[in-house]
């Protein structure tokens, strides 16, 4: 994914429900599509801007996603200090990720050659490909109005086993009403014998 410099400013700063995380609105978009997502100094590297995020030394996620960056602090006491910093770092050193191979007119998904009235008698592999495109339509977009993102781990024998990102990533709700909420849309648009995990650690 090409980065490029683009003149970025915080136009609003926003609380998530989890108060360790922040979500600085932005001018304009910061990444063609998609999002870039940072959970530690070692998945910073390489990345100039996520680097200069994580030597705060106190940054524990970061997320960059359409026209906002979520910033994740270790405690919400930080932010009393850091606020200021993360704009200035924000503004002056945010780059336009541009994937824009990906970007021109809406890609079809597999939601769009499939009825997921048949969800049940697909295969673990098809079932997870329609749960990813199902929730590109219908859940992260209301995760990243908080200033987070949903990833697919696994899934086997109908267990859908997730990982939380950006502001969701340490939020105490996303262990409870968020991860009812998720399951309870996929077993009622896709099928009731879901069941839904946080995944822990490494697979």
């Amino acid at each position: 994914m090409e980065a490029q410099k683009k003149n970025f400013m915080v136009v609003a700063t926003e609380p998530t429900p989890n108060p360790a995380a922040l979500k600085f609105n932005l001018n304009t978009k910061a990444i063609a599509q998609g999002m870039r997502s940072f959970n530690n100094d070692i998945e910073a590297e390489g990345d100039p801007f996520a680097e200069t995020m994580f030597s705060f030394g106190v940054v524990s996620a970061l997320l960059i996603q359409d026209r906002f960056v979520s910033v994740t602090l270790d405690s919400a006491e930080e932010w009393e200090l850091l606020i200021d910093p993360v704009i200035q770092t924000i503004e002056e050193s945010l780059v336009y990720y541009d994937n824009a191979e990906d970007a021109g007119e809406k890609q079809k998904t597999i939601l769009d050659e499939i009825d997921l009235k048949e969800f049940d008698t697909f295969s673990d592999p098809i079932k997870a490909e329609v749960i990813d495109a199902f929730m590109d339509e219908n859940i992260r977009p209301l995760l990243a109005a908080d200033g987070g993102n949903i990833l697919i781990e696994d899934f086997e024998n109908n267990v859908l086993r997730i990982r939380y990102q950006g502001a969701c990533g340490s939020c105490s709700k996303a262990e409870s009403g968020t991860l009812v909420a998720i399951q309870s849309i996929l077993q009622k648009n896709l099928s009731p014998d879901l069941t839904v995990l946080i995944q822990r650690g490494n697979i």
